[in-house]
C-alpha cells in the first residue's frame, strides 16, 4: 500500500470526472428541484408576511368536507374550521356524508346550534358503477353558494387558525387554483416518512416550476365556475380516483394556480390505520400517475439515477486504484461534500412539509427508495379492475 500522484490508471481518473459530474448534478438541478420552503420566511423573532389581507377583501368560500363513517375525527375537523380567524359572514361549510348517516347528521345538528353556516348533503347509497368521492365532491361543490372551494376530508386539521385565510389568499390576486398540502399524522417507517415527502415534492415543485399537474384532496381549493366549464370529472368517470390529480391536471396551467406552504396552512390528516391507508392513496395515485405528466418524475428520478452512479464511479475507482490509496482519498473527500448537503436539503423539505426525517439515514433512504417506488407501481396494475368505477374500492 501506498500513496503517490503517479500510476494512476486512466480510468481511475475517468471515474473520479464521473463522480464529480454526478456531484454537480445533484447539488445544482437535483437539490433545486427538491428545494421545498414557504413562500414567505417566518421565524420567532419576525412574522411579518406583507401587507395583511382585509377582511372585506378575501373571498366568500365554501369548505366541502368529506365524511366517511368517521363522525369522532369529523367533530374535531369541524371544530378546527368553524372556529378559523375568517369572517364567518363569509363562510360557509358543507358536510358531504358518504356512510352512517345518523352519528354524522348528529355532530353536524349539535355544531348548526351554535354556528348557522354549516350544512350537510349525502351521497345516495344506490349510486353505484360511480365514484362515490368524486360524485361526493360534485354534491359538495353544486350545493355550495359561494364561488371559491375548499377541500378537505373528515380527520384533517389544519396546523392553525389562519389557514383558510392563506388558502383563499391567491383568490384575492386572480388565482383559480390552490394548492395545499396535507400529510398523515402517525405514518410509521422511515422510508414510508421519506416516501411520502419524496411524493409529495415532486408534484408541488412540479407546480412552483410552473407545471401543476397535482393536488391533494386533503387540502386543495379552486374555483365553482372552472370546475363546472371543465364538466367536472367528466374525463375520467370510469376511475375511481383522478379527483386530486387528473383534474387538476385537466384544470390548472402556469397562470392560474398559486402554492401555499406556510407551516400555518398544512394539514395533518388523522387516519385510524395511517399505514394502510398511506398504501391504498400511494397505489391510487401510482394507477393515475400514467395519465399525468412524466416531469416531476422523471427529476425524481435522475436523482436517484445519479446517486448510483456516483456510488459505482467511486467504487469502481478505488477499486482500480488499488494499491495506491491517494485516489481513494479524493473519492472519501465526495462523500461528505455530496451526502451533507443533501441531507440538509432534504431536512428542510421534509420541515417545510410537516414530515420528520432522519439525518442519519436519509443516505440510506435516498439510495433504496426505488425499491419501494417499484413495488407499488408493480402492484397497482395497469389491468388493475380495483380502480375503475365498477370494481368499487373504498378507502377506510
Amino acid at each position: 500500500m501506498y500513496f503517490s500522484l503517479h500510476n494512476i490508471l486512466p480510468a481511475v481518473w475517468v471515474c473520479l470526472g464521473v463522480s464529480l459530474a454526478a456531484i454537480i448534478y445533484l447539488l445544482t438541478v437535483y437539490r433545486s428541484f427538491t428545494r421545498l420552503q414557504p413562500s414567505v420566511k417566518t421565524n420567532d423573532s419576525d412574522r411579518e408576511r406583507g401587507p395583511e389581507i382585509a377582511d372585506d377583501a378575501l373571498p366568500p368560500v365554501s369548505v366541502i368536507v368529506y365524511a366517511r363513517d368517521n363522525a369522532a375525527e369529523l367533530r374535531e375537523t369541524l371544530n378546527a374550521v368553524l372556529t378559523q380567524n375568517y369572517p364567518a359572514s363569509r363562510m360557509e361549510v358543507v358536510v358531504v356524508n358518504d356512510g352512517s348517516v345518523d352519528e354524522v347528521t348528529d355532530v353536524v345538528n349539535f355544531l348548526s346550534l351554535k354556528h348557522r353556516n354549516i350544512y350537510i348533503t349525502f351521497v345516495p347509497e344506490e349510486a353505484h358503477n360511480l365514484s362515490r368521492k368524486k360524485l361526493a365532491v360534485s354534491l359538495g361543490i353544486k350545493a355550495a353558494k359561494n364561488d371559491v372551494v375548499v377541500l378537505t376530508v373528515a380527520g384533517a386539521y389544519p396546523a392553525s387558525a389562519d389557514w383558510l385565510s392563506m388558502m383563499a389568499a391567491p383568490f384575492t390576486r386572480g388565482k383559480q387554483i390552490t394548492l395545499g398540502w396535507g400529510y398523515i399524522e402517525g405514518l410509521k417507517g422511515l422510508m414510508r416518512r421519506f416516501d411520502e415527502a419524496v411524493c409529495g415534492t415532486v408534484w408541488l415543485s412540479s407546480a412552483l416550476h410552473k407545471r401543476p399537474y397535482r393536488g391533494t384532496g386533503f387540502n386543495l381549493a379552486y374555483t365553482r365556475s372552472i370546475f363546472f366549464e371543465a364538466k367536472g370529472f367528466s374525463r375520467s368517470l370510469n376511475l375511481q380516483n383522478g379527483d386530486d390529480d387528473i383534474f387538476i391536471n385537466q384544470i390548472a396551467d402556469s397562470d392560474n394556480c398559486e402554492v401555499v406552504l406556510e407551516p400555518e396552512a398544512l394539514m395533518s390528516v388523522n387516519f385510524q390505520r395511517p399505514t394502510a391507508a398511506y398504501r391504498d392513496l400511494r397505489l391510487c395515485h401510482c394507477f393515475t400517475r400514467r395519465r399525468l405528466p412524466s416531469y416531476g418524475s422523471l427529476m425524481a428520478g435522475s436523482g436517484t439515477a445519479a446517486i448510483w452512479v456516483w456510488l459505482a464511479a467511486v467504487v469502481t475507482g478505488v477499486v482500480f486504484s488499488l494499491p495506491n490509496w491517494f485516489p481513494s482519498l479524493l473519492f472519501a473527500a465526495t462523500i461528505p461534500l455530496l451526502w451533507i448537503p443533501l441531507t440538509i436539503n432534504w431536512l428542510r423539505t421534509g420541515r417545510t412539509l410537516g414530515i420528520t426525517l432522519s439525518p442519519a439515514l436519509l443516505w440510506w433512504q435516498m439510495l433504496w427508495r426505488w425499491i419501494p417506488a417499484l413495488k407499488y407501481r408493480l402492484n397497482c396494475g395497469g389491468s388493475d379492475r380495483r380502480n375503475f368505477t365498477w370494481h368499487a374500492k373504498k378507502l377506510k
